[in-house]
């Protein structure tokens, strides 16, 4: 079991009050919630003075906690526990109905008269929830989280009020005293993150919302601009632009990844190819997502991708943050290893920032090393990230990789990075992603080529 589950030690007074709490009903009797967001609706509109109305969500044990439970002893016995902590409710629930708000979170509508009944429900309720339970002679004790929202004040539509209390309820569990109230803004983000999640397959389809902005990388040595970054972006019809560090991760849950992962490739490629058949040999990089790679066609499909706009492998690179973590990296490593014997650059993004980064070096075959951006940018002011970053280009030229600093805005960062034999750098001092044309016809002027 999992140290958040964990077994106390039997006393006859706890044994006794769970016989008084056996056979409480079956918790599948609690109702639908669909029918507390009609509840939620209802007690907005109370006009009572003389009362308060709350929303109260109860996570009575987190997912980690229910599923220890289950593997431990059974659905029968998770079923007998919620009958328990469902009787210990009683008192708040003044005979009002109780609803399934998830696997071990439930919601009702609490009324009270006065702030001081409001304070030692709370502090009784969170009480409560603190205590073991004993399950045919079993104590188990989790930790439980109380969301609250006060009805009379909510400003926002049902559903996004349920869903921001439920997380206030996540937040609670870690809160000393056991309950947290609701947070409006959590409920805007989560709407806005629906609304992203659900346009997000349409705008694959419609032109001009997904667009890919180009980022030279030069050459510190020599000066040149050899290679270009293909950058994300989405602008929205309604939301305006939306920065890939909120969409990506939403399309990364879902099974839209996939698609997006060969938009962006597909795209890029064409790109780089139109480039090369004019002469400008520039090598494309790409950021990809970690579950890409736990796609069994994803090398194949990349394969024919370069082979149908004729492009050649040793000018693609795909970068993959080191921030994101790989769920199955034998795999990972697998194909990975492919894509090297396939001549294509395999990069570690975003290098500095995770805790992994030596774990990184070691189990990613990739032949390219980037600096983070933050990293970078501290330096003429901090002399320890001096000290880093020059240790990691010396590490990273040791293990055979090249070394791109991101994120250089001055004349001063790239000096000093050129005398530390750093290869590559990225940033605003080169020029500031732009679409295609726009880019060639800057690069062409900026780096002419004989």
């Amino acid at each position: 079991m999992s140290d958040s589950l964990q077994a106390t030690q039997y006393s006859p007074l706890l044994g006794e009050e769970t016989a008084a709490h056996s056979g409480h009903g079956d918790p599948m009797a609690l109702r639908e919630r669909s029918l507390l967001l009609r509840e939620i609706v209802a007690a907005q509109q109370e006009k009572a003075a003389e009362r308060r109305t709350f929303l109260v969500v109860i996570n009575i044990a987190d997912t980690k906690n229910y599923d220890d439970i289950i593997r431990v002893f059974g659905y029968k016995f998770a079923d007998d526990l919620l009958n328990i902590r469902l009787a210990d409710l009683d008192f708040i629930r003044q005979d009002q109905p109780a609803f399934r708000v998830g696997f071990w979170s439930i919601g009702l509508i609490y009324r009270t008269t006065g702030e001081d009944d409001l304070r030692y429900s709370w502090a009784k309720l969170n009480a409560v929830l603190a205590k073991p339970l004993i399950c045919r002679g079993i104590p188990i004790s989790i930790k439980a989280g109380i969301g609250i929202c006060d009805l009379m004040k909510s400003p926002i539509a049902a559903e996004d009020l349920l869903q921001a209390t439920y997380l206030a309820g996540q937040a609670g569990a870690a809160s000393p005293t056991g309950w947290t109230e609701c947070n409006y803004d959590l409920a805007e983000d989560h709407r806005r993150a629906f609304t992203l999640i659900s346009d997000a397959g349409h705008a694959l389809t419609t032109a001009d919302e997904f667009q890919l902005s180009y980022q030279a990388r030069v050459t510190l040595r020599s000066g040149q601009a050899d290679a270009v970054e293909a950058l994300l972006r989405w602008y929205h019809p309604v939301l305006g632009r939306v920065t890939p560090d909120e969409f990506i991760p939403l399309i990364e849950a879902t099974g839209l990844v996939r698609d997006l992962t060969s938009w962006v490739l597909a795209y890029a490629i064409a790109q780089a190819a139109k480039w090369h058949s004019d002469n400008q040999k520039l090598k494309i990089c790409v950021k990809i997502s970690t579950k890409s790679l736990e796609e069994d066609d994803f090398v194949s499909r990349l394969r024919e991708l370069l082979e149908t706009y004729k492009f050649p492998p040793a000018y693609l690179e795909l970068e993959f943050s080191e921030r994101r973590s790989f769920s199955n990296l034998p795999v990972a490593r697998g194909r990975l290893l492919e894509l090297r014997e396939m001549g294509v650059n395999i990069s570690i993004d975003d290098f500095g920032t995770g805790t992994n980064s030596f774990w990184s070096l070691e189990n990613i075959p990739a032949n390219i090393l980037k600096i983070d951006r933050n990293m970078i940018k501290s330096l003429p002011d901090n002399v320890r990230h001096q000290a880093l970053v020059k240790s990691m280009i010396r590490m990273a030229h040791e293990l055979d990789m090249e070394v791109v600093a991101e994120g250089v805005e001055t004349a001063a960062v790239r000096d000093m990075l050129h005398g530390w034999n750093c290869d590559f750098a990225e940033g605003f001092l080169l020029n500031r992603p732009m679409p295609a044309d726009a880019f060639i016809s800057w690069f062409t002027e900026t780096f002419p080529r004989n």
